[in-house]
C-alpha cells in the first residue's frame, strides 16, 4: 500500500469555515474508503466496469511530521480574510513541500461558485508550481459531518483524483453532457470517449 501524508490547511476569518478535527478525519476516512474500494455503494457500479473496478493500494494519512521533522497533527489553522479569495494568496499563507506531502487548503469560498479544484500534474510540474501544487475545498464540501453533508462528501475524493492526474470521463471540460464532449479522450483505456 503507497502512502501519501497529507496536511489540512484550514484558512478561516473565525467562521463556520474553521472545521472540526473531527470533520476533518471523516474526510480522510471517505477518502480512503473510496480510494481502497470498501465503499458500500460499489454494488451501483455500472456493469461494463465492474470487473475492473479495484482496490487501487494508496492510502491517505494526516502527516505526523512537518517539514522540520516535528510531531505535527497535520492541521494548519490560519486565520486570514484570505478565506473568501481561494487563490494562490490564500495558498501562500501555508504551504508544504509537495515532494512530502498533498496540501488541502479549506476555506469559506473557493472561487467562482466551485465546491473545489486542483491542477493536473503537467499544470504544476515547473518549480513555479510548487506554491500551488494541492487541493481547494470549500468547508461544507468536506466531509459528511459538521459544516459538510453526506451528499457533498466525495469532492475530496473527486479531486484526489485529478491531483493524480485522471480527468473526467468526458474529458478536459468542466461540461459534463456537452456534444462536443465526445471529440475528447481522458487519456484512460477503459473508457470510452463519452458525452
Amino acid at each position: 500500500v503507497y502512502i501519501i501524508p497529507m496536511v489540512f490547511h484550514v484558512i478561516h476569518n473565525g467562521g463556520v469555515e474553521n472545521i472540526s478535527d473531527q470533520q476533518i478525519y471523516d474526510a480522510v476516512a471517505i477518502l480512503n474508503r473510496d480510494f481502497r474500494k470498501l465503499n458500500a455503494d460499489t454494488t451501483l457500479i455500472v456493469d461494463a466496469f465492474e470487473g475492473i473496478a479495484s482496490d487501487i493500494g494508496i492510502e491517505f494519512r494526516l502527516a505526523s511530521l512537518d517539514p522540520d521533522g516535528n510531531c505535527h497533527p497535520g492541521i494548519n489553522r490560519i486565520q486570514s480574510e484570505l478565506t473568501t479569495e481561494g487563490g494562490d494568496q490564500m495558498k501562500a499563507l501555508s504551504t508544504w513541500p509537495r515532494a512530502s506531502y498533498m496540501n488541502i487548503w479549506v476555506c469559506a469560498d473557493a472561487g467562482d461558485g466551485t465546491a473545489g479544484y486542483t491542477f493536473l500534474p503537467g499544470n504544476v510540474s515547473g518549480n513555479w508550481g510548487e506554491a500551488i501544487d494541492g487541493i481547494v475545498l470549500r468547508h461544507d464540501y468536506t466531509g459528511s459531518i459538521g459544516t459538510g453533508s453526506i451528499s457533498r462528501s466525495r469532492t475530496l475524493t473527486h479531486e484526489v483524483g485529478h491531483w493524480l492526474n485522471l480527468r473526467h470521463t468526458w474529458g478536459p471540460t468542466n461540461s459534463p453532457g456537452d456534444p462536443t464532449n465526445c471529440d475528447f479522450d481522458d487519456n484512460v483505456d477503459d473508457t470510452p470517449n463519452t458525452i
